[in-house]
């Protein structure tokens, strides 16, 4: 991303905000802040199939952020790391370690796909507004990720 490692982090780090970016997750509700430690309760995946399950986000400022979920439907990581690159870039890398629990194994496939391109889309969504652009647009002239 053509932005800083601080405003990437204001942005990713926001965490009350993640249904702006994380397109599956439908609601947040917040159980407890202590420190750089979150825990939440989320309703993730489509509507007709969505999960409710608990959450705990460990956040290293400017550095990376855990999610570790537990549920029914869905157990796994995601963990979110910021490089500074120089120059005012950031790289910013996300890995998951899911288990797609109770489902067919072609389901789980199809699931996982799915989180993939989530991620796309909210790594796209981080860098229109981390580089200044309207919601939805690319910034003109900006290469694309």
């Amino acid at each position: 991303m053509l932005a800083s490692v601080d405003r990437v982090w204001e942005l990713i780090s926001d965490t009350d905000k993640d249904q702006e970016y994380w397109g599956a997750i439908r609601d947040i509700k917040v159980l407890k802040r202590e420190g750089n430690t979150i825990e939440r309760e989320a309703t993730v995946g489509p509507r007709a199939f969505a999960h409710k399950g608990r959450q705990i986000l460990v956040l290293d400022p400017k550095r990376s952020i855990e999610l570790t979920m537990a549920g029914a439907g869905l157990r796994g990581e995601r963990k979110i790391v910021l490089t500074s690159t120089g120059e005012g870039k950031t790289r910013v890398d996300v890995s998951w370690n899911i288990e797609v629990a109770n489902v067919p194994g072609f389901v789980q496939g199809i699931v996982k796909g799915q989180i993939s391109k989530a991620t796309e889309d909210a790594l796209k969504k981080f860098k229109e507004e981390a580089e200044g652009a309207p919601p939805g647009k690319a910034r003109k002239g900006a290469p694309q990720t």
